[in-house]
């Protein structure tokens, strides 16, 4: 039950999007924990294949700005559900996948319309929920999918041993679908009148040159983002050839995310409601600067336990702390834009990452892209600490 300490409509809003989280949680569990295996173990993916898996996400960041400037002074909301709708409705084709190249196709297909996501959403979260309860409520989103998370986790990987992906992927797809569908129920206030935004690239670029803080936002995201982004292709090598994980092992370690999800919501949300966004993010940078050196260290599929944990708390806080430092920054005339800069420039490495990963691999190794993954989140995570002069005051909570 959702407590009183939130308004009616807040609490309004906290149920619609809860159902939609749960739905969405059981998708995104039954898929993005197994595109990897399955695109090496079941289709005997090259390494070419797994990078060009792993940069189509970038690439097709690379079209936030347009997807933004498709609703610049729209209603965001239909740009939140239909793109949704249809990049988890492509999973609905996994029955007619014949090769690697077809199964990364499908992945391109979700991350092309998964694009224009994360600017709608940022504009609809800072449109319903104010900014006193921003974190608690977000922090409670993402605590319900969690816990729906850690029972999923542990028998999706049993379910993949015994039955075909094909037809999991259909029946997620189905869920994923419904999710969107769910979101239309949302009630997104009008936004407040103020200064008009130019949109598309003069805009970007006005936004960058004018705001020294956001410069520097971008610049530290940048390094961590591309460490993040070059261990892509590195990670199913590592997982099938050099440990030889299963497709159980796999669920177990999807569980044990899963409850860090949840512990992880919950200090990230009252993190940024009680210090700071910015202080929430260098604390988060910290932490993901662990994963490549553990990922080093691995000697059994059981080391990444700890893996899982920092990976986890990484990818939570992505979804929750990122939007609020952008929101806290941006104002809410720049919010959806400053969101689609931050995706666009995630797009450029998320292009040359994995790239410039497998191109490490070829050279040096596997392990390799690890160190150099590990030096560039920990220069990012020094930045933030040393050179971002931004510091939002938490807001005054209410009881």
């Amino acid at each position: 039950m959702i407590g009183s300490r939130f308004s009616p409509e807040t609490r309004r809003a906290l149920r619609i999007d809860i159902s939609a989280t749960l739905l969405f949680t059981v998708f995104a569990g039954l898929t993005a924990p197994f595109l990897g295996l399955i695109l090496r173990r079941e289709l005997g993916a090259t390494t070419l294949q797994l990078a060009v898996m792993s940069s189509a996400g970038g690439a097709c960041l690379l079209l936030s700005l347009l997807w933004a400037r498709a609703f610049h002074g729209r209603a965001p909301l239909p740009y939140l559900v239909w793109p949704g709708f249809m990049a988890r409705g492509v999973f609905v084709l996994a029955p007619f996948v014949s090769s690697a190249w077809s199964f990364v196709g499908l992945v391109i297909a979700r991350d092309f319309f998964g694009a224009a996501v994360a600017p709608a959403q940022a504009a609809v979260v800072e449109r319903v929920y104010p900014r006193a309860q921003r974190g608690r409520a977000l922090g409670l989103i993402r605590m319900a999918g969690a816990v729906l998370g850690i029972g999923l986790a542990l028998a999706a990987g049993q379910l993949f041993d015994r039955v075909g992906y094909r037809w999991i992927f259909v029946v997620a797809a189905l869920l994923g679908m419904a999710a969107s569908l769910r979101l239309r129920r949302l009630a997104v206030p009008e936004p407040e009148i103020g200064e008009d935004v130019p949109a598309g690239l003069r805009g970007a670029w006005e936004s960058v040159r004018d705001d020294r803080a956001f410069r520097r936002l971008l610049v530290s995201s940048f390094l961590f983002g591309f460490g993040c982004w070059i261990q892509q292709p590195a990670n199913p090598l590592l997982l099938v050839d050099v440990l030889r994980v299963s497709a159980s092992q796999i669920g177990i370690l999807a569980s044990v995310g899963a409850v860090t999800t949840l512990a992880g919501s919950a200090y990230w949300g009252w993190l940024v409601d009680r210090k700071s966004s910015v202080e929430a993010l260098r604390v988060m940078y910290l932490i993901g600067a662990a994963t490549p050196l553990i990922y080093y260290l691995a000697w059994s599929p059981w080391v990444l336990v700890a893996s899982v944990v920092t990976d986890s708390l990484v990818s939570i806080g992505l979804e929750l702390v990122w939007m609020m430092v952008v929101i806290d920054i941006a104002g809410p005339q720049r919010t959806a834009q400053y969101v689609a800069i931050g995706a666009t420039l995630a797009g450029v490495r998320g292009v040359a990452g994995p790239l410039v990963g497998g191109l490490v691999i070829h050279a040096f190794g596997i392990h390799a892209v690890y160190l150099i993954a590990a030096i560039l989140m920990f220069s990012g995570a020094w930045l933030v600490g040393r050179d971002l002069r931004v510091r939002v005051v938490a807001p005054v909570l209410t009881p």
